[in-house]
């Protein structure tokens, strides 16, 4: 399945490129008067919009969207692990495990139950700080859709520089040739920046958002069940439980969401 996806998207890319790049010249698609109309005006804009520190975290998260996240098994898996050391009292057997816990998120919510809080402030501490990361996440798409908006706007900016450029000093078709060339590839590069890159990331974070967050409300429950003293059988129960039950019905808020905002319309069965 994997590799017929692969050869689709390459098959795509191929005929996508060989009909963009037919019969044009290196030089008229990689226009860096176009270029830098684009770009650089993006990259001021987001500057004046955004703080140094939005931008980078912006960058890291499009980057963690790329990589292949924990899937419910493999928290369940984890959980129930870590459930039978907890319930075993082995408290240097759990700080052993708890340092090798890559996940963040997890690490912060072993850390409160070792630390003998009642659930109650576990599920706080943990929610807090779930809606800051899914915050986070969402600011991030703003500058993504910001970028999104941008770009074929100065695109059409670099259009109209370069044709009032060709009426002031259209002496000669030699003069006239490369101005044209900018005017059509600024609209060219917001177009293709936009919808072709920018939109399709910020899909992609999109739904990483909203994995993420059926991923930590995983985790609450298994903490919270573990901070219960309950078997450990149990909390791996309540985990997928917590995929396929209660949080059924925020998942499909949550996609219905995605779906509007794209202009669709979800019919109910």
């Amino acid at each position: 399945m994997y590799s017929f996806i692969v050869i689709f998207f390459l098959t795509a890319l191929v005929l996508f490129s060989a009909t963009i790049f037919r019969n044009i010249g290196l030089t008229m698609i990689f226009n860096i008067d176009a270029l830098m109309i684009v770009g650089g005006g993006t990259i001021i804009a987001l500057f004046l919009g955004f703080s140094i520190r939005r931008l980078k975290k912006t960058f890291a998260d499009v980057l963690d969207s790329f990589h292949p996240m924990k899937d419910r098994q493999e928290l369940a898996k984890e959980m129930l692990d870590l459930a039978r050391t907890s319930r075993k009292a082995d408290i240097r057997g759990l700080e052993r495990k708890i340092r090798a816990i890559k996940d963040e998120f997890l690490r912060l919510g072993m850390n409160l139950l070792i630390s003998h809080r009642t659930s109650r402030d576990i599920r706080t501490a943990m929610e807090r700080e779930m809606t800051t990361r899914i915050t986070d996440y969402h600011f991030s798409q703003n500058v993504l859709k910001t970028i999104a908006r941008l770009t074929p706007s100065l695109g059409l900016a670099g259009t109209v520089i370069s044709l009032i450029k060709i009426f002031k000093i259209s002496q000669s078709i030699d003069d006239v040739v490369p101005l044209m060339a900018v005017a059509m590839m600024s609209t060219f590069y917001g177009v293709i920046i936009s919808n072709l890159f920018v939109l399709p990331i910020c899909a992609k974070l999109e739904e990483r958002t909203i994995q993420s967050e059926e991923i930590m409300q995983g985790i609450i429950e298994g903490i919270i069940s573990m901070n219960e003293w309950q078997n450990p059988l149990y909390v791996e129960e309540r985990i997928s439980g917590n995929y396929e039950g209660n949080v059924l019905g925020r998942t499909k808020m949550n996609v219905d969401l995605v779906l509007s905002r794209a202009g669709l319309t979800v019919h109910s069965a």
